[in-house]
């Protein structure tokens, strides 16, 4: 279904590039995907319908303290993920970030 989405997505994919920003991992579609499950499994699950408009309606604080959120799991999902050493967080072994 089209009409909702995980508040939280495109926070955790802005935050995925910009720490992985000049790293050959920026562009492993894998890698971000394995960092952003993991990322967003250590956030509340917060369903919209329209993302533009739940930001309006935020309060400042509410923004920064989401946004902080974000960077600590997206941190945590990147260090988690760099420990595997090739191991998928589904427990596979064919991932490798290139």
């Amino acid at each position: 279904m089209d009409l909702i989405t995980n508040y939280y997505e495109s926070l955790v994919y802005e935050s995925i590039q910009r720490q992985l920003a000049g790293t050959a991992e920026a562009h492993n579609d894998d890698y971000i995907a394995d960092v952003a499950c993991v990322a967003l499994n250590r956030l509340p699950a917060r369903y919209v319908r329209h993302i533009v408009d739940t930001r309006f309606f935020e309060s400042e604080e509410e923004y920064t303290m989401n946004a902080q959120s974000v960077e600590r799991a997206v941190t945590h999902a990147l260090t988690y993920i760099s420990g595997r050493h090739g191991i998928s967080p589904d427990g596979s072994a064919h991932f490798r970030p290139r």
